[in-house]
């Protein structure tokens, strides 16, 4: 998960930009606000998913209480096209669900956003005695919290239950004082669920189930796989097409990102946080609430409210979710009343910076009333295969070369030769066991190749592929020299 959350907040921020600084440009087609043009949004997402190679999306558009678009595109398992009702992790969008419920709480007087987790949470504790009586609710809501990836060694471990992610935050040091520095930490959600159970007295899943779920007719929404028989298969991205993949399930981090829904309740729950009105009548949320909810805090560099990212002056709401294999967007326009979701059963580094977050820019732009058009953005993942092939073709033409290598270089001085040699293994040997390892020194993540390649299997084979080949060819390079110690120069004397 390191690899797809460090990404996925530069990607949030670049479709801000992209949604909201690019219209104030020259725009491409003349501005309609007013109802969205759905035939239009319709046409666009055929064409970009059939000339984009992404295998499935789910899309809902809403606009005060009305469903303008329900719709899937492509297939969610072979042969099986994407519906409303078709299942998918829907990542960190998740967190708008944990703040939800634990405002829910607060309504109720049974949270303070401004007491010490300790309060609620007596065994909670950061490697800081001091830090880990500070931290509030609010700062983890806000991921203010001073916590991140950087400062914790088990920020990419399987946890069997929430209960036992809280436990492994004895391990984390604390970067920054509470309250003072924003930075998206995903186990500051997972704490928040925690707390939730522990209040609640019911399991994270059965609180959201209870209390937002069902009040707003989200009947196909899950926490467990096991319960989602329309879940859509899952799949990472290889040199521009899809690649199956299995997507593994973390109990322990259902409060941050392991949420399943549909295209269906996501258009509810749109609807809902749109008009603050359940299926019953009464209000989501108490309205002061709901908007501390939609507020980021004060006094720091962050535009993270509570489960939202707020653009616009606040007029804007948006958060992004990835997982390894599934990605999904959620925007809400509150002045137009006009909401959104995406869910796509495709993740992937490329997915992220081209295909899904234009997708997701495009869409905002037509809830704003432009008409963009439908892009290739295909193209990085094909450059990017012609740019593996040549490699692979040029390893082939020096492996032909080994046997006549050392008569070429004959007229090179031998320790010059040693020093290349010795270059040509250790380099690889650096990048394959070393790269992984610097990482997590640098950034927390776990230090193996397995996020890497969950999340960019074309360039993980291929950069460790390249290593592997360039290793064995300096290794025989090196067996000729010992079966030939001396050079030209040398024989010459």
């Amino acid at each position: 998960m390191k690899f797809v959350h460090k990404c996925l907040v530069p990607v949030c921020l670049i479709i801000m930009i992209a949604g909201f600084v690019i219209p104030l440009l020259p725009a491409r087609a003349e501005t309609n606000i007013g109802t969205p043009d759905t035939s239009a949004i319709d046409a666009y997402l055929q064409e970009y998913v059939s000339t984009n190679h992404i295998p499935g999306v789910a899309v809902a558009v809403v606009q005060g209480d009305k469903v303008l678009l329900e719709k899937g595109y492509g297939d969610s398992v072979s042969g099986k096209p994407v519906t409303p009702q078709t299942q998918f992790y829907i990542g960190s969008v998740t967190k708008s669900f944990t703040a939800l419920a634990a405002m829910k709480l607060v309504e109720q007087g049974k949270l303070d956003l401004d007491a010490p987790v300790q309060k609620y949470l007596p065994e909670f504790k950061v490697d800081d005695p001091e830090a880990s009586s500070r931290i509030t609710l609010r700062n983890l809501l806000n991921h203010t919290s001073g916590l991140v990836e950087k400062g914790d060694p088990n920020a990419s471990a399987y946890t069997a239950s929430i209960e036992e992610q809280v436990t492994l935050m004895q391990y984390v040091k604390p970067t920054y004082p509470a309250g003072t520095h924003y930075e998206y930490y995903n186990q500051n959600y997972r704490i928040v669920g925690r707390i939730i159970e522990k209040v609640s007295g019911k399991s994270y899943g059965d609180f959201v189930k209870d209390s937002i779920l069902l009040p707003l007719g989200m009947t196909h929404t899950v926490t467990d796989p096991a319960d989602a028989p329309n879940l859509a298969q899952g799949y990472s991205r290889f040199f521009s097409f899809p690649l199956p993949q299995t997507e593994k399930y973390i109990p322990g981090a259902l409060p941050s990102g392991y949420l399943i829904t549909t295209a269906e309740d996501m258009s509810k729950y749109l609807i809902a946080l749109i008009n603050n009105r359940q299926l019953d009548g009464k209000p989501v949320l108490r309205e002061d609430l709901l908007a501390e909810m939609r507020t980021p805090p004060s006094g720091i560099e962050s535009d993270y409210a509570m489960g939202w990212m707020s653009a616009d002056d606040g007029d804007t709401l948006i958060h992004g979710g990835a997982i390894h294999h599934f990605q999904a967007f959620v925007g809400m326009k509150l002045k137009e009343k006009t909401g959104f979701v995406t869910l796509y059963n495709q993740n992937s580094m490329e997915n992220m910076m081209f295909e899904n977050s234009t997708v997701n820019s495009d869409l905002l732009n037509f809830l704003g009333g432009k008409s963009p058009r439908a892009a290739n953005n295909a193209w990085p993942g094909l450059v990017l295969l012609f740019l593996a092939l040549a490699d692979m073709a040029n390893h082939v033409r020096l492996f032909r070369m080994v046997p006549t290598w050392v008569e070429r270089t004959a007229r090179q001085s031998r320790i010059w030769l040693w020093i290349k040699v010795a270059f040509g293994m250790v380099v690889p040997l650096l990048i394959v066991f070393g790269l992984p390892v610097l990482v997590n020194v640098f950034e927390g993540a776990s230090p193996d190749w397995i996020e890497p390649f969950q999340l960019m299997p074309d360039i993980t084979i291929w950069l460790l592929a390249g290593s592997t080949l360039n290793f064995i060819r300096s290794l025989l390079h090196a067996i000729s020299l010992f079966r030939k110690p001396e050079t030209f120069e040398e024989e010459k004397k």
